[in-house]
């Protein structure tokens, strides 16, 4: 059976868009320091690099190859490892698996902490487009540094857009109630009122108690007088000083109870 126009026409798009799909390799991540890492750190790190290269690459654009892909260009793992460690910078390994691109983390150790330098190189120019440094106590460090620096670094490449991701909000800590100092609440003008009332009341009352000792001194008064001629006015006055100290007395305590519901009530 002949094969048609079209079927050419659909295999020549497929090869011209490989073609316009340029390759990014990301080597395995080396650690030159002593004692090594465990393989599957390693390993973990470098997904990790491929992982973020995939998710920022424009698909149109790049494509990132994967770990079996490399070594299957290089021979095998053994012809691999060989030419990583005869070859003098990494775009000379990016120009013989064919990559456009090629990137490689390297660990080390400074002053007791794990080292990490990742630099990206156009293969074919063996220009650098850009790299990272850093250092932490332990792999998680290394994996924050990756988190943090491998997203600018492939952001130099062409039509790659860097976003950086915006910082979390701070949660606002919970504070107990009677720890925040509250303002001071304004002093009604019920206060003083009720004050005034309770002060007015009380000279009132205190006026009542003098009007009572006179009453007892004109009364004492009144004893001693006896049948004359003053009887009858030592009496007048003796009953004079109690019915003032009783208008007192329930003037003053009508003032108090005023006072105390105005305190209650407002």
């Amino acid at each position: 059976m002949p094969l048609s126009p079209l079927f050419f026409l659909l295999l020549f798009a497929f090869a011209a868009y490989g073609q316009m799909q340029e390759r990014v390799a990301i080597l395995n991540t080396e650690d030159d320091g002593e004692p090594h890492l465990d393989f599957t750190d390693l390993n973990y790190l470098n997904a990790r690099l491929r992982e973020i290269a995939v998710k920022m690459l424009p698909k149109e654009k790049y494509f990132v190859m994967t770990a079996q892909s490399i070594i299957d260009m290089m021979g095998s793992m053994e012809n691999a490892r060989k030419v990583c460690k005869e070859a003098q910078c990494i775009a000379e390994i990016g120009r013989k698996i064919s990559a456009d691109y090629i990137g490689q983390a390297r660990l080390g150790r400074f002053g007791g902490n794990l080292t990490i330098s990742m630099e990206l190189y156009h293969s074919a120019r063996g220009n650098l487009i850009g790299s990272f440094t850093g250092n932490a106590k332990d792999v998680f460090g290394l994996l924050a540094i990756i988190n943090e620096n491998a997203p600018q670094m492939l952001g130099k490449m062409p039509d790659v857009v860097y976003v950086p991701e915006p910082e979390p909000t701070p949660t606002p800590k919970q504070v107990p109630e009677d720890a925040v100092p509250k303002p001071d609440k304004p002093i009604k003008t019920s206060f003083w009122v009720a004050l005034g009332l309770d002060v007015l009341g009380a000279a009132i009352i205190y006026a009542g108690y003098t009007k009572e000792q006179d009453a007892k001194n004109a009364y004492d008064r009144y004893k001693e007088i006896g049948q004359n001629a003053s009887y009858k006015d030592a009496w007048e006055e003796v009953e004079s000083n109690r019915s003032s100290r009783n208008m007192l007395y329930t003037v003053g305590g009508l003032f108090l109870v005023s006072g105390v519901g105005v305190h209650i009530w407002f």
